[in-house]
């Protein structure tokens, strides 16, 4: 379910945690043909998204309000005005610490849409200067950069969706001038991708215990369990795996089954001692702490909120 969002009009749900699988990856909807969406919608600390990452490049101007990302293991703050770039593999999510209301404007891209066919990975070069894991991943408004790029996105979003070859060629050539733009901003502080490469290498590692997670996330899974599956000494897994991931083992597991049964709680009617047990929690004492811990609200005040707002969401009638 999307809505394609004039500039002035929200889309409350463009972007939701269900889109998340459980290597935490977050799957955008996009047009495969033409891998490439403008999103204008509200934001809010108080439904903090999952930790994700995403192959797509995403790019967030905040026109009102302010945004805390939690980017592996540290924090950054967007305020109005600023840019927010993320163009690494990296796990990310917009905390609590944000304001209870952002207006922000996005721009999603999949690599492949400035790649060309004539020579394999032509026109990547552009995306070069924002694999460096060592920039940062706000651009301040006070270089002026966020808002020249606020101008290209509205471009871009006035040309879609690019049905025509004249269309497309517009979109692709202000997706250019953005990451000249950002080429240019970057380009001092640029350094080799070793880094990149190495967290890379660890989380095609990592992929065996990602699917595990999916099969097996209602049942125990020790960190023991969890280095075997990677063929890992534990305390080597423990290093790595906060690493890649920015937190604890237990704390993603944590986070992931608490996660599966907020779907529960919002698409079925199972009891919620039923839904804590379906996800892994044997203590219906301890998934109440945790669950309040990490949304904000008790199972029944999330399953409540997740009816109301199915009930006057202004998307409840549209197909995507």
């Amino acid at each position: 379910m999307r809505q394609k969002a004039s500039r002035d009009v929200v889309a409350h749900h463009s972007v939701s945690d269900s889109q998340v699988n459980a290597e935490g990856i977050h799957q955008w909807p996009f047009d495969q043909r033409f891998p490439i969406d403008v999103v204008h919608h509200l934001l809010s600390g108080r439904f903090p998204f999952r930790t994700n990452r995403h192959d797509y490049v995403e790019l967030a101007y905040v026109r009102s309000g302010r945004l805390v990302w939690q980017i592996q293991d540290r924090r950054v703050t967007q305020n109005r005005g600023d840019l927010f770039i993320m163009a690494l593999p990296e796990y990310h999510r917009i905390t609590e610490y944000s304001s209870d209301s952002a207006c922000v404007e996005s721009l999603f891209f999949h690599p492949e849409l400035i790649r060309t066919a004539a020579a394999k990975g032509a026109g990547t070069e552009y995306l070069k200067p924002l694999r460096d894991s060592e920039l940062p991943h706000i651009v301040p408004s006070s270089t002026g950069l966020p808002m020249e790029i606020r101008q290209l996105m509205n471009r871009i979003q006035s040309e879609l969706p690019a049905t025509s070859d004249r269309a497309r060629l517009c979109v692709r050539t202000y997706v250019k001038m953005i990451l000249v733009l950002l080429f240019n901003h970057y380009e001092a502080n640029h350094k080799r991708l070793k880094a990149f490469d190495r967290r890379q290498r660890t989380l095609e590692r990592f992929k065996a215990l990602f699917d595990y997670l999916e099969s097996n996330y209602a049942g125990p899974i020790s960190p023991t369990e969890a280095a075997r599956v990677v063929h890992m000494s534990p305390s080597h897994f423990r290093q790595a795996f906060k690493y890649i991931t920015g937190q604890p083992f237990i704390n993603y597991l944590n986070e992931f089954r608490i996660a599966k049964a907020q779907e529960l709680l919002a698409h079925t009617e199972s009891p919620i001692a039923d839904v804590g047990l379906e996800v892994g929690f044997c203590d219906q004492s301890y998934f109440g702490l945790l669950f309040r811990k990490l949304t904000k609200m008790t199972p029944r005040q999330y399953r409540q909120k997740a009816l109301e707002r199915e009930k006057t969401s202004p998307l409840a009638a549209t197909d995507r």
